[in-house]
């Protein structure tokens, strides 16, 4: 019985420590933002950098009082429709703008955006696609995520380019978080089976008393 209780210990500190490992490098993903060139004209991509500084602007502030002033500089609030990065972030119009503002810049974290390596594709005139790597430093925690934003932004007649679009996704490597999760079931699965094992046993013991 010694045996293979130590035999099962064993493995399931085994499975313990490889849940930990991949846990703690989720957000290791190096190479992830090598994105393409631009396919985009150099004054358009200037614009759009314009717009996307402006936003950055108010990720780093996190001032509530100027979510108007932000959402008037940066998104189109007749077709705006944004994914966060949990699976119920669904915001759409001018208000599923302010809500996301309001819960990000109060709670979420410090995001900095890498504009300088922001990529455009050009759709038509006055609609491109967008992508640009980011961090964020959470508040609770103090832990630090890679980030992309992603998006399409339509140009309004004076020019300026405001987001119609959105998509935030945390730049976790999903391989790390699929083999946590077996990880995870293994643990469980040898610690129950260690249970019924031992359970087992001290039945058998106690009826041969």
């Amino acid at each position: 019985m010694k045996i293979i209780v130590a035999i099962v210990s064993t493995v399931t500190l085994l499975f313990t420590g490889l849940f930990l490992f991949f846990m703690l490098n989720i957000n290791s993903t190096p190479g992830a933002f090598n994105y393409p060139a631009s396919n985009i004209s150099k004054t358009n991509k200037q614009a759009i950098a314009e717009t996307l500084k402006a936003f950055q602007d108010g990720y780093e502030s996190r001032d509530v009082s100027k979510i108007g002033d932000c959402i008037a500089r940066t998104i189109d609030t007749a077709s705006i429709f944004i994914l966060g990065t949990n699976p119920n972030e669904i915001f759409k119009g001018k208000g599923g703008a302010q809500t996301l503002l309001f819960g990000d810049w109060s709670w979420w974290g410090n995001v900095q955006y890498d504009i300088g390596r922001l990529y455009a594709d050009q759709i038509t005139d006055s609609v491109a696609y967008v992508a640009l790597p980011g961090n964020i430093r959470l508040d609770f925690g103090n832990m630090v995520f890679p980030l992309e934003v992603s998006g399409v932004m339509v140009q309004s007649g004076n020019g300026q380019w405001k987001f119609s679009k959105m998509q935030f996704i945390y730049g976790w490597n999903t391989n790390y978080i699929i083999f946590a999760r077996i990880a995870a079931y293994g643990t469980l699965i040898l610690l129950a089976a260690l249970l019924a094992f031992i359970c087992i046993i001290k039945c058998v013991v106690s009826r041969k008393k």
